[in-house]
């Protein structure tokens, strides 16, 4: 019998995907650490504001944007080790670090120093980790891989936190009997994903193929080669993936400092948009906006929209994140950004009128499932950017522009109709993005990195 053509997609998908795995395996511990991070992103962002032991840790500017500065320090000494430091050294001490955090979350729980000091440990791992992961996740896949693994890794990672933070901060809320507070919780998670990932990263870490080369390390690099794909042993395909990666680094070695900053701009500008929506679109304003939304509902804060707000950003990735190498980057981009926009313009104008709450309220939870759809390409474009020689540090510029904002919005508390006015911004932006991005947001599946790079840099 013949087999149907969508049956034989779905097995090539399968065995390409088997075959690959090892790739995925290779930065499983940035993807615990990134889950880690996520949780800590939603608990800065004051959704565990409303925990239990609230009247013995109050939320103040400190305890908020800790994570962010810590992360913003790691960012920025990561972009000087990476591709001229081993990786693995780097997740085995971040691992640490998130283990370290766990530890204190789930002994002193209470105390605000202790949880200012986890903060800080989880943050600098995320960020030591994200330069070297995002510089390096297209160098390590396939590029029929490079989409999903990448948009995987950092963004469906993040939001599986996102999730995971804000479904047991709902059952903790929920006025249970429970004997340990949600900070203890939190403690456990970040204590098993430390260890995970410190098991991964001492076990199933590959380096850079391109590192090994700019080392002038070419049987090594068929090594890694060779670790990053099923069966592992050199192949046809394995002195074809290395030359592809040597004409890359020969390539990237005839351009100057100057030369490859000037390739840059394009691209930079073009990521700085995508990211910073990607930080508007969870801030410590959502936050009022769900509580302020969800209260006027019943006398008091009923807890099921945390966990409604969490599945659903983490489906908008899901949905999205395994078609990043078939359906491509640039139409989930769009379609997210045209969609989030109009919720956010619909969110605000209902917000401004308290009969029709549960509208505003469903607008909201559209919102951050469109969010998902939205961002999850940034990743994959992240990794695609720049040239080798500039890479790490522009990467590590857009996670500093991406924290910045996230701090600049921590120590603002707006009134109604400013939050509401902060939506009619964010829905502007996001269609204004929309509307430039048809013209300037390029396709870059099922290319090289060196091409994706030329199609990026280009205005239009």
């Amino acid at each position: 019998f013949q087999q149907e053509p969508k049956d034989l997609e779905q097995a090539n998908w399968l065995s390409r995907s088997r075959k690959n795995q090892p790739q995925w395996n290779a930065l499983g511990a940035s993807s615990l650490i990134f889950v880690s991070g996520g949780m800590s992103l939603v608990w800065g962002t004051g959704f565990a504001e409303h925990s239990l032991h609230v009247e013995l840790l109050k939320m103040d500017p400190h305890i908020q944007i800790c994570w962010y500065g810590a992360a913003l320090l790691g960012a920025l000494l990561s972009a000087f080790l990476t591709h001229r430091t081993p990786q693995r050294p780097i997740y085995i001490f971040s691992s640490c670090l998130v283990l370290l955090c766990g530890v204190l979350f789930l002994t002193l729980p209470g105390r605000s120093n202790a949880i200012i000091a986890a903060r800080y440990l989880d943050g600098f791992a995320n960020g030591l980790v994200f330069v070297p992961t995002m510089s390096t996740v297209g160098e390590l896949s396939v590029r029929e891989m490079r989409g999903v693994l990448a948009a995987s890794v950092e963004q469906l990672s993040c939001n599986l936190g996102v999730f995971i933070q804000l479904f047991y901060t709902a059952i903790w809320n929920s006025g249970w009997n429970l004997t340990i507070v949600a900070d203890q919780v939190h403690g456990l998670l970040s204590i098993f994903f430390g260890v995970a990932a410190l098991a991964l990263a001492l076990t199933l870490c590959v380096e850079s193929p391109v590192y090994l080369l700019l080392r002038r390390s070419e049987q090594a690099a068929v090594v890694a080669l060779r670790h990053l794909q099923r069966p592992s042993m050199v192949t046809s395909e394995t002195f074809l993936l290395l030359d592809e990666h040597k004409r890359y680094v020969a390539n990237n070695r005839e351009l100057s400092w100057w030369q490859s900053i000037q390739r840059s701009l394009v691209p930079l500008l073009k990521i700085l948009a995508h990211r910073s929506l990607y930080a508007l679109s969870l801030t410590p304003l959502i936050w009022m906006a769900l509580y302020k939304t969800a209260v006027e509902l019943t006398p008091y804060f009923h807890t099921w929209p945390y966990a409604v707000f969490g599945i659903l950003r983490w489906l908008g990735s899901c949905s999205v994140v395994f078609l990043m190498d078939s359906g491509g980057r640039k139409k989930p981009s769009l379609f997210g950004s045209f969609a989030g926009g109009i919720f956010a313009i619909a969110f605000a104008t209902l917000f401004q009128r308290t009969p029709h709450m549960i509208s505003a309220l469903s607008m909201l939870f559209s919102l951050q499932f469109f969010a998902g759809v939205a961002h999850a390409a940034s990743a994959v474009y992240l990794t695609e950017a720049f040239p080798l020689m500039v890479k790490p540090y522009l990467v590590a510029f857009v996670y500093v522009w991406e924290l910045s904002i996230r701090i600049g919005l921590c120590c603002f508390t707006p009134s109604a109709t400013e939050l509401a006015n902060y939506f009619y911004v964010l829905g502007g932006i996001s269609i204004a993005f929309f509307l430039l991005g048809i013209f300037c947001l390029p396709e870059t599946k099922l290319t090289s990195l060196a091409k994706a790079h030329l199609k990026i840099r280009k205005w239009f």
